[in-house]
């Protein structure tokens, strides 16, 4: 049976490591070296996510800019599809095609409507 003769102060005993602590936290000159050679990586870190991120949006603004284009030309081709069909020398071309002739004067009838009264 092992007895423990070292006398038991836990206040005294939590006073010292508290001391020593404050050792293991001093900052000598390789610490500050460590501590800025580290604050200096997490700056190039972050600049360079930053960097990545502005690239990549600068990606997509590109392929959008390119697509608004192709858009565009479509949307000019389609007006231009639209007034060439609208044109009455298309659509008199297009009603002769599908057996279509001009109305005569004796196919014309008039009909004459008496006004309601309220």
């Amino acid at each position: 049976m092992a007895i423990s003769l070292k006398p038991l102060y836990p206040l005294k005993q939590a006073r010292e490591r508290r001391v020593e602590l404050g050792q293991y936290l001093k900052l000598d000159g390789g610490r500050y070296l460590i501590a800025a050679a580290l604050i200096l990586s997490l700056m190039s870190l972050v600049s360079l996510g930053q960097t990545g991120r502005l690239a990549t949006q600068g990606y997509q603004i590109a392929q959008l800019e390119h697509t608004r284009e192709t858009l565009l030309r479509e949307r000019s081709r389609m007006q231009l599809r639209l007034s060439e069909a609208q044109s009455l020398g298309d659509i008199e071309r297009r009603a002769r095609e599908a057996g279509l002739r001009p109305m005569t004067p004796d196919q014309a009838r008039y009909i004459s409507v008496a006004p309601s009264e309220p």
